[in-house]
């Protein structure tokens, strides 16, 4: 192939990529759709909010992933670092006034504590997989 060729056949798989990607994430929606409360439901049965289970369905057995996505009050957070030590400010906090997942797990109960007020968690990305 010459250059105009592999410049034109780049640009014709990047067209089917796009269309691909469109296509899989449309299909990633409705499976979505289709289990992600059923296993939300299987995860609240076993205490959890979060995390993966197996669910059955459609004569499928399937494992589903609920992740956790966490989200920091800014201000209150931004707050809260500037009332700490320097030293505790730096090893909690993160220029975008975030806190690790891993040091708030790992923090001592009264620093969790008063972090808690920042801290918000949500439903992050669904995956679902037959077994």
């Amino acid at each position: 192939m010459n250059s105009a060729e592999l410049f034109e056949r780049r640009d014709e798989l990047k067209h089917v990529i796009g269309e691909l990607r469109e296509e899989l994430n449309g299909i990633e929606d409705q499976l979505e759709d289709l289990y992600k409360d059923l296993a939300r439901d299987a995860l609240r049965a076993d205490g959890k909010d979060f995390g993966t289970t197996t669910i059955h369905a459609d004569g499928l057995k399937l494992k589903a992933n609920v992740a956790k996505k966490v989200v920091w009050d800014q201000t209150k957070l931004a707050n809260w670092l500037s009332q700490q030590s320097e030293e505790n400010a730096r090893h909690y906090g993160k220029l975008t006034f975030a806190v690790e997942e891993r040091k708030y797990t790992a923090a001592p109960p009264d620093i969790r504590a008063q972090l808690e007020e920042c801290r918000t968690t949500e439903v992050g990305s669904f995956k679902v997989e037959i077994v």
